[in-house]
């Protein structure tokens, strides 16, 4: 699903039609002294589509543009008086400096300067938000990101009222709502975009990932228009914030077509009728698997599987790699995601800030007869027991390797 960047599956016949159709006229990509007007239609269709009144629409390349694109905003318009964000524990918003300063890992800013420390709040915790608004006496915070579920963070989706509680709480202090929907975005969670499941119309608004159909690298930052205005509407600012490559005609008349391919085969409505009936399907994979799985979680097809923290002493004995558990522990979810693909030709991943949660984003055009496999996969690999995982993969590695050297590789992790 590459991070959940294809809803429209791998080259949609409509989409790759599109990019073969621009690239047959023939016209010029990259022009910036001119308007595109790919650019602006895109634009003009994106507002249509976005929930309220976002209106304005800056297009860049990625989602962590995207992001980065509403830090600067935001900050430009409070004019620099306001310079801190809100965002949540366990988040990913991106790793360039800016996106990577309001993402919740650890790991990804080692070693990393980042802006200052700005507040991280536990996800799903509106009165966490109410408190540390509340210690902002000298209204330095600026806005909250937020992502309406959390994706990398393991599929994590927020008691019922939470993003309208968090908007009420931006409106009363003054600050801008973000909200991250580079995944959620375009039907994946069973609406067009997940805060409509709320009610809610963020101040800005981040996408990505299938706006370019999964042929086009294409990401925007939509805003009201008086946000807008305030931070760049002036002419000498109007070249404040640019990119050479967001906006360019061929990647827009991709996403044009990518975002008419959503509607026209009501992506929304097929993820929340798919993704109820898959959902159940692997809860009863879940209940056939207790020991092996702790939990089923998301909406719409933004699915993950959490797997049971598994203790395997003993299981490699035989191998002679005792003192190697732990690590082992660590690979097991990238063992299964190998017999997945090995003997079932299901492509399998984990979320980035949760190794031990099995990513289940498939592509929204998927058919039935597709989505059977995925639990009907699932359970049989689950049913040859944590042991039999495990002593097959390392004697597979061992047969390819070495023993010596899967000793190596595992005590270098």
């Amino acid at each position: 699903s590459s991070y959940g960047a294809l809803n429209h599956g791998h080259n949609h016949p409509r989409v790759v039609r599109a990019a073969r159709w621009f690239d047959e006229r023939g016209e010029p990509d990259l022009c910036k002294e001119f308007p595109s007007p790919y650019a602006a239609a895109l634009a003009h269709n994106l507002a249509c589509l976005a929930p309220g009144d976002l209106d304005a629409v800056f297009l860049c390349n990625s989602g962590t543009e995207a992001v980065e694109g509403a830090l600067k905003l935001t900050m430009r318009y409070f004019r620099g008086q306001r310079d801190r964000f809100v965002h949540t524990e366990n988040s990913l918003h991106g790793k360039t400096l800016g996106s990577l300063s309001v993402t919740g890992r650890t790991k990804y800013r080692a070693h990393v300067r980042r802006f200052e420390d700005w507040p991280m709040i536990p996800f799903g915790d509106a009165e966490a938000l109410a408190r540390e608004l509340a210690a902002d006496v000298d209204r330095r915070i600026a806005g909250v990101v937020l992502e309406p579920i959390q994706g990398e963070g393991g599929v994590v989706v927020p008691p019922a009222g939470y993003l309208a509680r968090v908007a009420e709480l931006c409106r009363a202090h003054g600050a801008l709502l973000i909200l991250d929907e580079i995944q959620t975005a375009f039907g994946r969670t069973g609406t067009m975009f997940r805060c409509e499941a709320e009610g809610v119309v963020p101040d800005v608004l981040c996408v990505a990932k299938s706006l370019g159909g999964g042929v086009a690298a294409v990401g925007a930052t939509l805003t009201r228009r008086d946000v807008h205005a305030e931070a760049y509407g002036a002419i000498r600012d109007c070249l404040v914030h640019t990119s050479t490559f967001g906006g360019r005609s061929r990647a827009s008349a991709i996403a044009i077509e990518a975002l008419q391919v959503a509607l026209d085969e009501d992506f929304s409505g097929r993820a929340a009728r798919e993704g109820a009936w898959l959902r159940g399907e692997l809860e009863r994979v879940r209940e056939r698997h207790p020991r092996l799985v702790r939990s089923v979680r998301g909406t719409g097809l933004m699915l993950g599987v959490e797997l049971q923290p598994l203790s395997l002493k003993g299981a490699l004995a035989g191998f002679g790699l005792r003192g190697f558990e732990d690590l082992v522990e660590g690979l097991l979810p990238g063992m299964i995601g190998a017999e997945l693909l090995e003997h079932h030709d299901v492509v399998a991943s984990f979320l980035l800030n949760d190794p031990n949660v099995l990513r289940v984003y498939p592509a929204l055009v998927a058919s039935r007869e597709d989505l059977e496999r995925i639990p009907r996969a699932l359970d049989a690999v689950l049913s040859k027991g944590t042991a039999r995982i495990v002593a097959e993969r390392v004697a597979f590695a061992a047969r390819r390797l070495g023993i010596g050297r899967v000793k190596e590789l595992l005590r270098r992790g």
